[in-house]
């Protein structure tokens, strides 16, 4: 019975693809911190949802 786990040769390649997610984020997280506009483009389907919601409501659809 081979008692090796193939494991242990794949652990550096897992380390980078961790380390990439991380830098990513990271990397995300600054520009997200850093641009006002950015900001915005991202939060817009939020707000959209939320005033489709309100006028769902202000209809009387309940």
């Amino acid at each position: 019975m081979n008692m090796t786990d193939p494991m242990p040769a794949m652990a550096p390649l897992m380390d980078v693809i961790v380390f990439l997610a991380m830098a990513f984020a990271v990397v995300f997280l600054l520009a997200w911190a850093a641009s006002p506009r950015l900001r915005a483009w991202i939060e817009r389907p939020k707000y959209r949802f939320q005033e489709n919601v309100r006028s769902y409501d202000r209809e009387g659809h309940i």
